[in-house]
């Protein structure tokens, strides 16, 4: 949610850059396009909302021909949430990529959730657990002790409402905030214990989500609460470091806000918490809590602020940000640019840059020791979107035409123009606008979050597009759902023919005030249609083919799409309905205005 600034208005009639900057604004961003992310031993993944799956590291990723929602990365193999069904790629010695098809690895199970351990993978099947891969250490309960393709029912693990694996165990939240684990890796076996017996976490009935990785693990909990169990060698359970293991989770304190999710690496944790900043702690040794020049206990990662989901690894941790951004720290998860550390970077609000670490001869593994921009990932596009947008808009201070000024690492998108005024926008840490020259004095300015420019700057570019679109939102009270599950059905044409490229990313729904919520979309399609000057969503009859077609109806390509979500507080209302696309890579927006009604 956030509320619309005034500034910005200003800033486009042009009244712009003096009376802006004297008002020092904290700009809140839009609603981001959803984008998932997940960090394996030595590969990463991310999931846009356009379906598409970027990793980087290794292995590479096979093509995936179908939409895919999610995507979770294990030791050396990964797994792609495709519709309802599971597909696994990347290295096999314990069958964890389940069944081989005749459209490659996939797991014969209808998901609603997915999970990666170090060598097997399980799924969420309405509310019981299924894994496939390896047994050996009782992770797929007490039926099976060998490697299975076939995905299997873990005993005990029913009622569920999340899942998490790990190397040699996987846990699950049941519905009524108990947690129940198997396997040695959950840090509940002692001793003479049967790890595939399901054992019931101590002291845990609030939980909502479950993480683990090797050797420790830890639930959210309602209110935003953390506890965790398991080793504390380092510090990972958020109290000072011991050598003996810890089975009662104790909660996390000192955190800076309330978490919204929980992520477990080897040897750490991270916390995404509400304000939109990510707190980690326990071992450092790879750069893996982001504090930049190293910390200890519950320490904020440098220069994120608007983060929507953390992941973590063995050695290396990352974030998605408002916008689909994607920013990791960490060493050995394949991103950087070079062999040693990245040598610094610019995130603004952290007093002093971030400096440079002496390395000895000999460099570590590629990485950074805070958050840097995963390739392909970071804001460079959406950098140039805005900057051009600028030059447009306000030419004045910003006379188009100078060249971008980027460093090798991706650290700063830069423009620089006559008079001494600088635009840019820093590639590393939550994306912002930034301003220095005559009209900050001198001081480098912070303009706000770059996903809100990126909002202001697509809505002049659909204006010239052509692009038009019609919205049914209603929520649908028959899922004894409430007032919760809002859909939104949406056409969108274009006067000037819907492009090949044309590509929905996000859409979302605003009230006075500037209240605003995202709904994810589900379904896309683009098929021949007869329209009108004033509908085009499919109720305009086909013309007789013995009388001539009627002035202003003609058939074209409309793309038609649903959304889907628990959204509450807007039935009865009327709404803007705002969809952001992508054409052939560039971003613009779109919006209509219709009431919020409901069916049964």
């Amino acid at each position: 949610m956030h509320s619309t600034p005034s500034a910005p208005r200003l800033l486009q009639k042009m009244v712009l850059f003096t009376a802006a900057l004297l008002l020092s604004a904290a700009f809140a961003p839009t609603v981001a396009t959803a984008t998932t992310v997940s960090m394996g031993h030595s590969q990463g993944c991310s999931a846009a909302d356009t379906g598409q799956v970027t990793c980087w590291g290794s292995p590479s990723l096979p093509g995936l021909e179908t939409y895919a929602k999610d995507v979770r990365v294990g030791k050396d193999f990964g797994c792609a949430l495709a519709g309802n069904n599971v597909r696994c790629w990347g290295n096999n010695d314990f069958l964890q990529q389940g069944k081989l098809s005749a459209w490659g690895s996939i797991a014969d199970v209808y998901a609603t959730q997915i999970a990666t351990g170090a060598t097997h993978a399980c799924a969420l099947v309405y509310t019981y657990v299924q894994c496939w891969g390896d047994a050996s250490q009782g992770q797929l309960g007490q039926a099976y002790m060998v490697p299975t393709a076939e995905a299997v029912q873990v005993e005990g693990l029913s009622r569920v409402k999340h899942v998490a694996a790990g190397n040699g165990s996987t846990c699950a939240v049941r519905q009524d905030g108990t947690v129940v684990c198997v396997g040695a890796g959950s840090g509940l076996v002692e001793g003479s214990m049967d790890p595939r017996l399901p054992r019931t976490v101590p002291g845990i009935t609030d939980a909502l989500e479950v993480a683990l990785f090797d050797g420790h693990a830890c639930v959210l909990r309602t209110g935003g609460k953390v506890s965790c169990w398991g080793s504390n060698l380092h510090g990972e359970l958020g109290v000072p470091a011991g050598t003996a293991k810890v089975v009662l989770p104790v909660e996390v304190t000192g955190l800076a806000a309330a978490a919204k999710a929980v992520a477990v690496g080897h040897g750490y944790t991270c916390a995404l918490l509400v304000n939109g900043t990510v707190s980690c702690w326990g071992n450092n040794a790879n750069g893996q809590l982001g504090t930049g020049l190293g910390g200890s206990g519950a320490s904020q990662v440098t220069g994120i602020t608007d983060a929507t989901a953390i992941s973590t690894g063995k050695s290396a941790a990352c974030a998605a940000l408002q916008g689909g951004y994607v920013q990791c720290w960490g060493e050995g998860a394949g991103w950087s640019h070079g062999i040693c550390r990245v040598p610094g970077g610019l995130y603004p609000g952290v007093p002093a840059s971030w400096g440079p670490i002496i390395e000895p001869a000999i460099c570590h593994a590629q990485g950074s020791a805070a958050p840097m921009s995963v390739k392909g990932l970071g804001p460079q596009q959406d950098a140039t979107l805005v900057l051009d947008w600028a030059e447009k808009t306000m030419p004045q201070p910003f006379a188009a035409g100078p060249a971008t000024v980027r460093d090798p690492a991706d650290k700063l998108y830069l423009r620089e123009y006559p008079g001494g005024h600088k635009l840019g926008v820093n590639g590393h840490g939550s994306a912002r606008l930034l301003y220095q020259g005559p009209l900050s004095s001198g001081q480098l300015l912070d303009l706000g979050g770059l996903p809100y420019w990126v909002d202001q700057a697509t809505k002049d570019l659909a204006a010239q597009s052509g692009i038009q679109i019609r919205a049914a939102p209603y929520y649908n009270i028959g899922l004894n759902t409430g007032l919760c599950n809002l859909i939104v059905i949406y056409w969108v044409r274009s006067t000037n023919g819907l492009p090949a490229g044309f590509a929905p990313t996000s859409l979302r729904v605003e009230k006075e005030g500037g209240v605003s919520a995202e709904v994810p979309i589900r379904d896309r399609l683009v098929f021949p249609t007869w329209t009108s000057e004033t509908d085009w969503s499919g109720n305009v009859p086909q013309p007789d083919p013995l009388q001539p077609i009627p002035p202003g109806v003609k058939q074209e390509p409309v793309h038609y799409g649903v959304a889907d979500g628990c959204v509450t507080g807007f039935y009865g209302l009327t709404v803007d309905v705002v969809l952001t696309y992508t054409i052939d890579g560039k971003k613009g927006q779109v919006r209509t205005r219709a009431r919020v009604g409901a069916a049964s």
